[in-house]
């Protein structure tokens, strides 16, 4: 079933543009999720703004009061109602502060609206994944990389007419953008109503269409672009380079780059620890040493007790990576790996036989303890 606009805005069908602004900017104020915690608020928030999109265009609320809400939703999208809609201005206009309502991975406009309706018909959003080095990500960086994407037909400057040429009025569809057919039938007079297959709903249409982009308004270019990678980036997370993406009728739309973390040979990234390997000799293990690793801040010196076992770690306490957009970090947690020689000299063979004769362990295999 199609949705009352008129209902959700608590107007009636004749209401004035002015009283269906107002409308909304009582109800929209009323659900609006910053100020109203109820479960149901950001739901009723955005059938809110849905209403607001199509009765506050006059174009939209015309084909709305012509098709009919239950038509109306079966023939146009979600982008199709929000297209256009700019809600960054009209919010602002409301006194809510627009850059407290943007987070890292996208905005309250994508979280409600799925980025369709944010900025008007800026064309669509191009997703990137963009691979970060596990020490990139501990630091910081700026990376550079080549987007190709749809931009604005430097020859029409995007609006597909040739130069020198101009937009003249479908004569098919009298500028109406709709086809009207009407038909007799054995239950009266049927009256249908469609887009116009000419003009394609615009209402009119260039004399002579862009030589160069063939009347799309678009052509393709490889554009080298910086990004700034923030300290403590994390795995999965989405970056958004606003204005990059492929163009549309009013702008470009955005790259979400998706990060993805590249662990290196020696560290590797464990939510916020970073876990570092180290090869121990048999006998450092035994007798206890000091080893120094190299970690991303400089040299790091630590010391392995008498009697470690393989496996066994040492947490070196806010030395790991960098969390995110606030202080502090994680650990960095050294794995000790035990390692065993492969060959030994006669004498080494002949000092563990020794150290085999000594053990407590060897007397205890007799009585069955360890597998004898």
């Amino acid at each position: 079933m199609g949705k009352d606009y008129y209902e959700i805005l608590g107007v009636k069908k004749g209401a004035t543009q002015d009283e269906i602004k107002k409308a909304y900017r009582k109800r929209a104020l009323e659900y609006h999720p910053d100020r109203n915690k109820d479960s149901e608020a950001e739901q009723r928030f955005k059938e809110i703004n849905e209403a607001y999109a199509v009765l506050g265009d006059p174009s939209k609320r015309k084909q709305y009061d012509t098709y009919g809400p239950e038509q109306f939703n079966q023939r146009f999208t979600q982008e199709d109602i929000f297209r256009g809609f700019d809600f960054e201005s009209i919010f602002r206009n409301m006194g809510f502060d627009v850059n407290d309502m943007q987070g890292f991975g996208g905005s309250i406009f994508e979280n409600l609206f799925g980025g369709g309706g944010r900025r008007g018909d800026y064309g669509n959003s191009i997703a990137y994944a963009l691979e970060v080095p596990v020490k990139e990500a501990y630091f910081g960086s700026t990376k550079s990389i080549n987007v190709k994407h749809t931009v604005r037909c430097g020859r029409c400057n995007g609006n597909g007419v040739e130069p020198g040429s101009r937009m003249k009025r479908c004569e098919k569809c009298n500028g109406e953008g709709q086809a009207r057919t009407t038909r007799r039938t054995p239950f009266g007079i049927i009256q249908t109503v469609s887009t116009c297959d000419k003009c394609g709903g615009s209402g009119s249409f260039p004399e002579r269409v862009c030589s160069m982009c063939r009347g799309t308004g678009r052509s393709q270019k490889t554009d080298s672009i910086d990004i700034k990678i923030p300290k403590g980036v994390r795995d999965g997370m989405k970056l958004i380079v606003r204005g990059m993406g492929d163009y549309g009728a009013d702008g470009s739309g955005d790259i979400e780059m998706h990060i993805r973390i590249k662990n290196d040979t020696d560290f590797i990234l464990e939510d916020d620890d970073l876990r570092y390997r180290l090869k121990v000799p048999f006998y450092a293990a035994i007798l206890g040493d000091e080893a120094e690793i190299e970690t991303f801040e400089g040299k790091e010196r630590i010391k392995i007790e008498p009697g470690t076992n393989p496996g066994a770690e040492i947490r070196l306490r806010g030395r790991g990576m960098p969390h995110f957009n606030r202080q502090g970090s994680g650990d960095m947690i050294i794995e000790l790996d035990v390692s065993m020689p492969s060959r030994m000299s006669k004498e080494q063979e002949e000092l563990i036989q020794r150290f085999k004769e000594l053990d407590p362990g060897v007397h205890q295999k007799k009585k069955g303890f360890w597998g004898g």
